[in-house]
């Protein structure tokens, strides 16, 4: 009886070890699996505010420039608050990508406005191009819109005193298209002040665009790491 006793206890003691162990297991799934729930939400509410902040840098020049500012700055606190998201959970790997999608958002912040100021300007002095045959047009007005474009498009390599030298003929061009309100003229010839990344800003349309290609790039690896790490799309 004592034997039988000592088996039985030792089934009951071996059952319970095993009821603990496994509600362990199951206990740090749990765990698991909620952690990569808030993995997966985090990285798709940082994927989804950078997306939403290029879309609005790509839409800048559309959008009146009294709202521009206010509306960039929201945008990027997005990405900056999402990113905060990816920090706390997100292991090295995946954190360290999120933070260079956020430094490429932050440097494309930065140029933005001068960005959207030249590119509106361009997109107005294309639309007063001459209609018809540019080669014997005669109207100045289209002449000078096309002067202006082109004086932009190689604003940035003329060497400083030539720059400085050619200011003057700028806005003359410019106002001479008609393409441009004064308020307008003004901001471009503020923007033309600094060459800074002006390269950069300038291309786009039928041309590269290196500023946003450069951001998409840094996007994409850190979606391709994220879904890597989790095993399914974020986004």
């Amino acid at each position: 009886m004592d034997r039988a006793a000592d088996a039985a206890v030792a089934v009951g003691l071996g059952q319970s070890e095993a009821a603990v162990q496994a509600a362990r297991l199951q206990g740090r799934a749990g765990r698991e699996h909620a952690l990569e729930s808030e993995r997966r939400v985090a990285y798709t509410q940082f994927l989804r505010a950078a997306d939403l902040f290029v879309r609005t840098v790509r839409e800048l020049p559309a959008i009146p420039h009294e709202s521009r500012k206010d509306l960039l700055d929201q945008k990027v606190t997005g990405v900056v608050e999402a990113q905060a998201g990816v920090a706390v959970l997100g292991p090295p790997a995946i954190t360290a990508r999120a933070r260079e999608v956020l430094k490429q958002s932050l440097g494309l912040e930065k140029l933005a406005l001068r960005r959207a100021v030249l590119r509106s300007a361009v997109s107005a002095l294309e639309d007063h191009w001459c209609p018809r045959d540019a080669e014997i047009c005669e109207d100045p007005h289209h002449g000078s819109a096309f002067a202006a474009w082109d004086l932009l498009a190689r604003w940035g390599s003329l060497e400083d005193e030539d720059r400085w030298a050619q200011l003057d003929f700028l806005q003359f061009v410019l106002q001479e298209s008609h393409a441009l309100t004064m308020e307008q003229i003004d901001q471009v010839l503020d923007v033309a002040n600094s060459v800074v990344c002006w390269d950069l800003m300038m291309m786009g349309g039928w041309l590269c665009d290196p500023l946003l290609e450069r951001f998409q790039a840094v996007r994409d690896e850190f979606a391709d790491a994220a879904c890597g790490s989790l095993g399914s799309p974020v986004i």
